[in-house]
């Protein structure tokens, strides 16, 4: 009948082919027998399952050529095995219908001794299912058997398995039931006995055992089988809703919906889909969202995402997260790409399928890279990183983006930064790439040498004594030079009552990690604490306690109070803390050498300022070390220094020169302070565990104070409060009845953390500008308005008056991007380019030509970090986590709304 030659048409990869030459070569002597064998059980399985009263057009049943022929030969299947099992699987699809103990219906226990499992359709419904799924002949009967079985046991008790009934309950998402464990103990999904007959005629794919034969036919095809009894679209769309189907063929959605039509409760339906991955399928059409992220393929490639589901056993959704986040993905084949790719990495980093899975998931581009560039990295980190593959592998687990990053242009740079700049020994490098791999993908310029200079400034340290610091704690890199590292140092610096910077620098030496701590919750505490408990002496013990034993500030709350409270009645506590001789050696010892002299910092621009320095091209450990380095007389390096304490040198000028022209020519008699504090979040958070693709939801807050001493204060909020709300899209209810605090979603596409703190500075500046329209009448009026961001990241693209006066002036997004030269910015063009279009209109400079605005000449505005407004205030730190975590709260807010 030559079937063979059809089926290589069928397939999308030439298995069949493929087979036929194993077969060829796996033994010549029975070659003409195997052969023959496998067309004699094709033939047969084809007889059986057709039916001759169906005509030529139904002579060759519905995905008969989608079987494998791999399976007939690693089943060892023959004529006799084929009808075998064809009468084995007819009369577990039959037996239920003959008595037995499944007679009622319910899906309760059996009635009789021995418990009958088995469906109850009838011969011509048992005909229609063989033909339209042949595929049922080449399994192992009894785990058919098992798998009905486990559809018609009943649920678990109440309470009796509190993993199940969270699934049930949609409270615990993945794939967490193990269904033949749950067999074993008697129960399973609780399905009725007409339920599943129902189910298995309508879908007779539910029954696969295999990825390549659980494809769900067409919707079409399903309607034409459901003859007028097709599930409601409404239905269909709940269920996508109610089961979380991202990323699954459209005919799963109608599938479930018709399950849950005759009776399956949307909770039995969630235990299904926890319990047998193969009830969802990929859905091969590509929608805008991958379309909009890159190159891929009009239609994907089924065996590679069915190898990627079975590999790293995943669900749909997560393949398509995947996609969403490495569209390049679609065009990997499975063999000749995605398994080397896969192999390389668990091979090489003795990776666990647990931890591929993990790392995959956050890091989809992993599978695209080759292995000439995995090799070159493995080498960097093993011989000048000096880390074994084990603590490279903590590393990568960490951060999987650090196999992706450039040798040249990001890893060795940091090394040397390391090495020269800071004068950590090579010994200690591996330790910090382990201990804090994101450190190896931070800017130079823009984040790491900026924070050393921070520490430097404040605490008065050579920046080989911060490399000390950074050895014992490289946490500290990673820390928020606004938010962490300056306020914990002028805390202690207020606290302690410590005048000069080199004090407080003592404090930071003798222990480094007191910047890990928070600083509401862990030092202040710990100041509180030892206060407390001197209550007959004065606040100078206290401060001279820690100033003695500064290691009392990186313990726990509750180690430090178990210290005071063993404390004997006949000892003095200030003695009782002094530092012990107990404990481990430090692994790290800081250096005796003496420095040569004062080090300096290379700056990019003379004009840059000294108390918010955010960009640093280089730290050297003296004039002359730099002067050597330059190759240029130390006289000239020393000239072009300033002397304050820390030396500055500038290497350029300023990136901008064409003159700002403003408007301002009304001379105004009275000035309101205005202060508007913003911040952005977005839910779900990034997890390790979780796919980067998932989808996200983002939400913006932001109040607004003025003390009301120059105007009516009331008035006031009510004309911001109507500007904001012809600006604001979906609000979000909160608690307070506040009206200078608004809290709404984000609403643009692809949200992401640094996107919506970004856009709630925008969404600011256009509430001024709705606003301030409003006030042009008012003569003499002149608002002075500072706007703070919580976020470095916004921060730092605009804090910068005279770069955004700058950029602001070009009328399209592309002249902007051509002035600033800044590929990094031009992800998010669409939120930067109206924030500075704004800001220029704010701050009155003329409008370029063809421009439909005009500039405002009532206002003067700019950027600060929040940190910078509540530094002298008390409670100000939790202000801004308040207004962050409602932000967040609006972001799931919007998240729940979209899934329910």
């Amino acid at each position: 009948m030559g079937l063979l030659t059809p089926c290589e048409l069928e397939y999308d990869e030439p298995h069949a082919v493929a087979v036929a030459v194993a077969v060829e070569e796996d033994n010549d002597d029975d070659d003409d027998g195997r052969r023959r064998r496998t067309n004699d059980a094709l033939r047969t399985l084809l007889r059986l399952v057709s039916s001759p009263d169906d005509g030529l057009a139904a002579a060759v049943p519905r995905h008969f050529f989608r079987l494998d022929p791999r399976r007939l030969d690693l089943g060892g299947h023959d004529s006799r095995s084929i009808a075998n099992n064809h009468a084995r699987v007819v009369d577990l699809l039959g037996r239920g219908g003959g008595g037995g103990g499944w007679t009622d219906g319910t899906g309760g226990t059996n009635t009789t001794d021995a418990e009958v499992v088995g469906l109850a359709l009838d011969e011509r419904d048992i005909a229609f299912v063989m033909r339209n799924f042949p595929a049922l002949c080449l399994y192992d009967v009894e785990e058919v058997e098992e798998l009905v079985g486990f559809l018609l046991r009943p649920l678990p008790e109440t309470g009796s398995m509190p993993s199940v009934s969270m699934v049930a309950d949609g409270r615990l998402d993945g794939d967490d039931v193990d269904w033949p464990s749950l067999a074993a103990k008697g129960y399973g999904a609780g399905l009725t006995l007409d339920q599943s007959t129902r189910a298995v005629r309508m879908m007779p794919e539910l029954l696969a055992l295999y990825y390549e034969n659980s494809v769900k036919p067409s919707i079409p095809y399903m309607y034409n089988q459901m003859q007028g009894r097709a599930p409601a679209p409404k239905l269909i769309e709940e269920a996508a809703v109610q089961l979380n189907l991202e990323g699954t063929d459209p005919a799963d959605a109608f599938t479930f919906a018709y399950l849950h039509s005759i009776g399956v409760s949307w909770g039995q339906l969630r235990i299904l889909l926890s319990s047998l991955p193969l009830w969802r399928t990929v859905n091969l059409e590509t929608n805008w969202e991958i379309l909009a992220r890159g190159p891929v393929r009009s239609k994907l490639k089924r065996p590679a995402l069915d190898y990627l589901r079975r590999r790293l056993q995943i669900r749909p959704r997560d393949v398509y997260r995947l996609l969403k986040t490495h569209t390049r993905l679609s065009t990997y084949d499975s063999c000749k790409k995605i398994m080397p790719a896969l192999d390389m990495l668990q091979g090489k980093l003795r990776l666990s399928s647990a931890e591929l899975r993990r790392l995959i998931l956050r890091m989809p581009s992993l599978v695209g890279m080759g292995a000439s560039a995995f090799n070159d990295r493995l080498e960097f980190f093993t011989n000048e990183g000096g880390m074994s593959i084990d603590d490279l592998k903590v590393a990568v687990m960490k951060q999987p983006s650090l196999l992706q990053y450039g040798i040249d242009s990001t890893l060795r740079p940091k090394l040397q930064f390391f090495l020269d700049e800071l004068g950590i020994s090579k010994s200690v490098i591996g330790r910090i790439i382990y201990s804090a791999p994101a450190v190896m993908g931070l800017s130079l310029t823009l984040n790491l040498r900026p924070k050393v200079v921070s520490i430097m400034k404040l605490c008065a340290l050579h920046p080989f004594q911060v490399g000390f610091i950074v050895s014992t704690s490289p946490q500290i890199l990673l820390l928020s030079q606004k938010c962490n590292i300056e306020p914990t140092l002028r805390f202690l610096s207020a606290e302690l009552r410590l005048n000069e910077p080199s004090d407080i620098g003592k404090i930071v030496l003798t222990a480094p990690r007191v910047l890990n701590q928070g600083l509401e919750s862990s030092i202040a505490k710990k100041i509180e604490l030892l206060m407390s408990n001197l209550t007959e002496k004065s606040k100078e013990d206290a401060i001279s306690i820690i100033r003695n034993n500064p290691s009392l500030l990186v313990t726990s709350n509750s180690v430090l109070e178990g210290r005071i409270e063993r404390c004997p009645l006949d000892t003095d506590l200030a003695t009782w803390l002094l530092p012990s001789a107990k404990g481990r050696r430090k692994s790290i010892q800081l250096s005796t050498t003496k420095h040569e002299g004062d080090p300096i910092v290379a700056l990019p621009s003379p004009n840059c300022s000294l108390d918010s320095l955010d960009s640093v091209l280089k730290i050297y450990r003296s004039i002359s070390h730099a002067a050597k380095e330059l190759d240029v007389a130390e006289s000239i390096i020393s000239g072009a220094c300033g002397n304050n304490g820390v030396y500055f040198y500038p290497l350029a000028d300023l990136p901008f020169k064409s003159p700002i022209e403003t408007l301002r020519t009304i001379h105004h008699v009275r000035s309101i302070p205005i202060s508007i504090f913003t911040t952005g979040g977005i839910y779900p958070s990034d997890s390790a565990s979780t796919a980067r693709g998932q989808r996200r939801t983002g939400g913006l807050a932001l109040q607004v104070f003025s003390d009301g001493s120059l105007h009516n204060k009331s008035q006031f909020l009510r004309d911001f409060y109507i500007a904001a709300q012809s600006c604001f899209g979906i609000q979000v209810p909160i608690d307070e009845e506040d009206r200078s605090k608004l809290v709404t979603v984000f609403p643009l596409v692809n949200p992401s953390t640094k996107r919506c703190e970004l856009f709630a500075c925008s969404r600011t500046l256009r509430i001024l500008e709705e606003f301030l329209k409003t006030k042009k009448n008012d003569k003499g009026i002149f608002y002075d308005i500072k706007v703070y961001t919580d976020s470095d990241y916004a921060w730092k693209i605009v804090k910068s008056k005279e770069r955004l006066l700058e950029i602001g002036s070009c009328l399209t997004s592309q002249g902007m991007l051509s002035l600033i030269g800044a590929a990094s910015y031009s992800v998010n063009i669409d939120i930067l380019h109206p924030l500075v279009r704004s800001f220029s209109r704010l701050n009155g400079c003329i409008e370029p030509p063809g421009s439909a605005h005009q500039a405002l000449d009532n206002a003067k505005v700019e950027f600060l970090h929040s940190m910078d407004g509540i530094s002298s205030q008390k409670g100000g730190l939790a202000y801004v986590r308040r207004l962050k975590r409602q932000a967040k709260f609006a972001a799931m807010w919007q998240y729940n709304r979209e899934t329910t």
